[in-house]
C-alpha cells in the first residue's frame, strides 16, 4: 500500500479522543466531505452491480483494506468484495441455500456486529468464510492478516436489504469510529436503495414490455405478419396499446386494442385484457363471443381496478381452400382496413360498444375473405389522432399513405405508415401507436 493511501485511511479512521480540538474538527470535516462524495457517487450509478464494485473501490482507496458489500433485491443476491491492491470479486445469483449462516443472519437481522478473527488456522478461515462467500476473497483476507471485521447493516425504508463488511490491515482497528461507521452504512444504504429501486422498476418494465409487445411473431404458413409499436412515454417503454396473435396455424386469433390512459398502469390493464382474450378463446373461437366474455370479466373487475374502458378489434383467421376466411368483431375501436392486392382500400364495417362499459354487451361478427396478397390492417387511434402542426393525421392521410401499396409485403406497408405518422408528428407529444398487418400469402401449389 502506498503512503498516500495509508494517509487517507488515517484521516478518516485515526483515533480522535486524544486529539486537539482543531484536529478533531478537521477530521469531522473530512469525514462529512467523504460521506457526501461517497453517497453521491453510489446513487449516481444506476446499474446495481457496477454501483457495488465502485463502492468497494472507493472504500479501499479512501478508508479500509478489506471491503465487501452484499445486497438482496427481489430474488437476487449481489456481492462485491476485494482487498487492498487485489481484484474485485463480483457475483450475482438467485438467493438459494448456501449463503454462509452468519452472513445470512446478518442480512436478516439488520444489526451491527464486530467480529474478532482468530490469528491463524482452521478457526480463522472458518470465521472468514462465515461472512465472505467467495473462497478466493477468503484466501486474500486471510493472507492480509486482518484482525477484525466490522459487519454493518444496510437498512432503508424500514427493512434490512444488505450488509457491508470492512476490515483493516494488522495493527489497525476502528477505535472510536463507531459513530462514523454507522453514518457510513446509513449513507451507503440510502444510495444503494435508490439504485435498486430504479433497477427493479426497469426490470418490471422490461418484463411487462416483453409480455405485451409481439416482438416474436409466429411463422405461419400462408400468412405474413408485421407490426409497429410506439409508446407515448419513451422513458417508461410501456403503453396501453396492445397487439397479440395466438392459436393453431389453421385457426389464429388476432387482437389489437387500446386501453384508456398511458404508461405502466395502462400497460398492466392491457396485459389483463390480453390474458382475458386468450382465456375466452379457449371457450369460444368466435370473435364476438371472445369480446363478449372479455367485457363481462372487465365489468366484474370495475370496482377492483381503477382503469377505465378499452377498445379492441378481434379477428379469427382460417384458411379455406385458396383464400383466408376472416371473422372480425369490433369493440369501439377504429375500423380495420382491407388492402386488396390491386391497391383498393376497403373499410371493414363492424361496430360495437367499447369494453368495460356495459355488462352483457353483445358483439357481431363480420365475415370477409382474403385473397392472395390481400392485407388486413388494424391500428389504434394513435395513428389517426397523431397531431401535426395544424391538424390530426386523420383517416384521409392514412388512406393516401396506403395508396399504391396493394400487394407489397406487410413490413413495407407498416414502414410507410410509421414514416408518414412520424413525419406528421415531428417532435410533438403523441398517444401510444400500434399497427398490425396480416397478409395472405399462400404457398404455390
Amino acid at each position: 500500500m502506498t503512503t498516500s493511501v495509508r494517509e487517507r485511511h488515517a484521516r478518516l479512521l485515526a483515533e480522535s479522543r486524544s486529539a486537539e480540538p482543531r484536529a478533531r474538527l478537521a477530521q469531522a470535516s473530512t469525514r462529512a466531505e467523504f460521506l457526501l462524495r461517497l453517497s453521491r457517487t453510489v446513487s449516481a450509478i444506476q446499474n446495481p452491480q457496477r454501483a457495488l464494485d465502485t463502492l468497494v473501490s472507493v472504500l479501499l482507496e479512501e478508508m479500509v483494506d478489506v471491503a465487501q458489500v452484499v445486497v438482496r433485491s427481489g430474488p437476487w443476491q449481489l456481492v462485491s468484495g476485494a482487498v487492498q491492491d487485489g481484484p474485485i470479486h463480483s457475483s450475482a445469483a438467485r438467493i438459494v441455500e448456501g449463503t454462509p449462516v452468519d452472513l445470512d443472519n446478518a442480512l436478516r437481522r439488520g444489526l451491527r456486529d464486530d467480529v474478532v478473527l482468530p490469528k491463524s488456522g482452521t478457526a480463522r478461515r472458518q470465521a472468514l468464510a462465515d461472512f465472505i462467500p467467495d473462497a478466493e476473497l477468503v484466501d486474500e483476507v486471510d493472507a492480509l492478516g486482518s484482525e477484525q471485521l466490522a459487519v454493518l447493516p444496510l437498512n432503508a425504508r424500514g427493512r434490512s436489504f444488505g450488509v457491508l463488511v470492512i476490515g483493516r490491515a494488522p495493527g489497525f482497528g476502528f477505535g472510536d469510529a463507531q459513530n462514523f461507521l454507522d453514518d457510513l452504512a446509513a449513507r451507503i444504504a440510502v444510495g444503494l436503495d435508490a439504485t435498486l429501486v430504479v433497477a427493479e422498476s426497469r426490470y418490471v418494465a422490461s418484463v411487462l414490455r416483453r409480455s405485451l409487445a409481439p416482438t416474436d411473431l409466429p411463422k405461419v404458413p400462408g400468412l405474413t405478419l408485421a407490426t409497429y409499436y410506439r409508446v407515448a412515454h419513451q422513458s417508461q417503454e410501456l403503453g396501453g396499446d396492445f397487439l397479440d396473435i395466438h392459436g393453431p396455424e389453421d385457426d389464429l386469433i388476432l387482437l389489437c386494442g387500446d386501453v384508456a390512459g398511458k404508461g405502466v398502469e395502462a400497460a398492466v390493464h392491457a396485459k389483463r385484457i390480453r390474458n382475458a382474450v386468450r382465456t375466452a378463446s379457449l371457450v369460444d373461437r368466435s370473435p364476438s363471443a371472445i369480446l363478449g366474455l372479455t367485457n363481462r370479466v372487465l365489468v366484474s373487475e370495475a370496482e377492483e381496478f381503477s382503469e377505465g374502458m378499452a377498445t379492441g378489434v378481434c379477428a379469427r383467421l382460417r384458411p379455406e381452400g385458396g383464400t383466408m376466411r376472416v371473422d372480425l368483431a369490433n369493440a369501439g375501436h377504429p375500423a380495420a382496413l382491407l388492402i386488396r392486392a390491386d391497391g383498393t382500400v376497403e373499410e371493414v364495417v363492424a361496430d360495437g360498444v367499447a369494453l368495460a362499459l356495459i355488462d352483457n354487451t353483445t358483439y357481431t361478427d363480420t365475415e370477409l375473405t382474403l385473397r392472395p396478397r390481400d392485407t388486413l390492417l388494424v391500428h389504434t387511434d394513435g395513428v389517426t389522432e397523431a397531431r401535426g402542426v395544424d391538424d390530426l393525421f386523420g383517416d384521409r392521410r392514412l388512406r393516401d399513405c396506403l395508396h399504391g401499396l396493394g400487394g407489397l409485403p406487410p413490413s413495407a406497408i407498416i414502414e410507410s405508415i410509421a414514416v408518414a405518422v412520424s413525419d406528421h408528428l415531428g417532435e410533438r407529444a403523441h398517444d401510444d401507436i400500434a399497427v398490425f398487418a396480416a397478409q395472405f400469402t399462400p404457398e404455390p401449389s
